[in-house]
């Protein structure tokens, strides 16, 4: 091989070290279609700290719940007026080739909130009012 060559090939290979090296384990976004190996993430937000029911479907695409909802975190979310909010989250990486995302939370205040992130890209968020309030998303 001449020189040219050689620096071609030393190219090639480095090129296609470095597509190895991204793409192992590296899920592919789909906001639309997400699948195994994706990341899942379910926000819930109130304005209480324990709450009614939540629901949301696991990386194995079954629904799963809680009667009572504890959300630990206090100050990560507010209100457009300032009001510091509840938290809590459920993450998964898929295990499904089609996985289906959906969540909601019922308050046992006056405000609930739910987000669906994908590999960390917001897919849905909904938010509710009242007296119970349930958000779904």
């Amino acid at each position: 091989m001449n020189k040219k060559q050689v620096v071609a090939a030393a190219a090639i290979t480095a090129a296609a070290t470095a597509n190895i090296a991204i793409g192992v384990g590296t899920a592919v976004a789909s906001t639309d279609n997400p699948t195994t190996g994706d990341r899942v993430t379910y926000v819930f937000i109130s304005d209480v700290a324990d709450n009614g029911s939540s629901n949301w479907f696991t990386a194995d695409n079954d629904q799963s719940s809680l009667t009572t909802t504890h959300l630990p975190t206090y100050g990560t979310y507010t209100r457009s007026s300032g009001t510091k909010l509840y938290s809590g989250t459920r993450s998964f990486t898929s295990r499904s080739t089609y996985q289906v995302t959906g969540a909601a939370i019922q308050t046992s205040g006056y405000y609930a909130e739910c987000r669906v992130l994908v590999n960390g890209v917001q897919v849905s968020v909904d938010s509710a009012t009242g007296r119970y309030a349930v958000a779904v998303c």
